[in-house]
């Protein structure tokens, strides 16, 4: 199932999840978020970096996966990106 389907669904458990914590909707969050970080902090590709959606679609995906499974991640990709953010410092987790 896509993340939109998911989102779109009743009965997922993360439309039931966003209901259950953001029943007034994402944008009293949104605002709330705003006012608190500033716009001067947001992390930006270094220039001549672009940024594929695609990818960056799939990495939240993945992410948002991860959150909400109780099961193991089980492919490579998922499996070093944890180990080496777990061994990295303040910076570099940060980063990762």
């Amino acid at each position: 199932m896509s993340l939109v389907d998911g989102l779109r669904s009743p009965y997922t458990p993360l439309r039931q999840f966003m209901d259950r914590e953001l029943p007034a909707g994402p944008k009293a969050l949104r605002d709330s978020y705003r006012a608190q970080h500033r716009a001067d902090h947001i992390l930006l590709p270094p220039p001549g970096v672009a940024t594929e959606a695609g990818t960056v679609g799939t990495a939240i995906d993945q992410r948002l996966r991860l959150a909400f499974t109780a099961l193991a991640p089980v492919d490579e990709a998922s499996l070093a990106g944890i180990e080496l953010t777990g061994r990295a410092g303040p910076a570099e987790a940060r980063r990762a």
